[in-house]
């Protein structure tokens, strides 16, 4: 178990900063330039993949993708999970 507490990031930083990682993490991919950049490339790729590649279950997860980017940060509001 000696590997696994060195690949714990709580042994590293306490739980209080690693949270506060997370959060700004996640509000900074969902909200702002990085979101839509991040979308209207998977949209890019879903159309490349499903039509020009003829790979439907690849271009169907990177329409979720973007689908979850952009809905994202609605819905982790909606769970209280991202602040404003």
């Amino acid at each position: 178990m000696d590997w696994f507490a060195n690949i714990n990031p709580l042994t590293h930083v306490s739980a209080g900063e690693y949270a506060t990682f997370w959060q700004t993490l996640f509000a900074t991919l969902f909200l702002g330039i990085w979101s839509r950049t991040f979308a209207s490339l998977l949209l890019v790729l879903s159309f490349w993949f499903g039509v020009r590649r003829r790979n439907w279950i690849l271009g169907f997860w990177t329409f979720v993708g973007a689908g979850s980017l952009a809905y994202g940060a609605a819905f982790m509001r909606f769970l209280g999970l991202l602040a404003r």
